[in-house]
């Protein structure tokens, strides 16, 4: 047996990237309007659940992330950021620099920039369904 997890609000499944270099602090990723999370462990974790804070989809047994659709690439800075640096990498992310051929990851760690966390996340209200088919998983 499979169980979906579905966000009930657009834009509660999020992949999200953490990237440091000294003081500097990047947090990138992708918001998806609709999406949901699959998993073959039937879910424990509601008894806890809090829709405000959500749930790591790495603490959900078995937990990957399915189909989704419309994801929005979205980028943040620490104030420590300066502005030229901002937007250099603010094109490299958006991939809309001709300068990099590279995905952003690869270049971000060119240019000495450390992954520390990776994750995805899923938060609001959320509905579980019983599925007997697996969905595509995302790649």
């Amino acid at each position: 047996m499979q169980y979906q997890i579905i966000p009930l609000e657009m834009g509660s499944l999020v992949e999200r990237h953490v990237f440091q270099k000294g003081n500097k602090e990047i947090k990138c990723g992708l918001v998806w309007k609709l999406g949901s999370v699959i998993t073959s462990v039937k879910p424990a974790f509601l008894k806890t659940y809090d829709p405000d804070i959500g749930i790591c989809i790495q603490d959900i047994p078995g937990g990957s992330i399915g189909e989704t659709y419309e994801g929005e690439k979205v980028i943040y800075f620490s104030d420590t950021v300066e502005d030229e640096e901002e937007y250099e990498l603010s094109e490299i992310f958006y991939a809309s620099s001709k300068k990099y051929s590279k995905n952003y990851a690869d270049v971000y760690h060119d240019l000495g920039w450390t992954e520390v966390s990776s994750e995805s996340y899923i938060f609001g209200e959320i509905e579980i369904k019983e599925i007997n088919s697996m969905p595509t998983n995302y790649k």
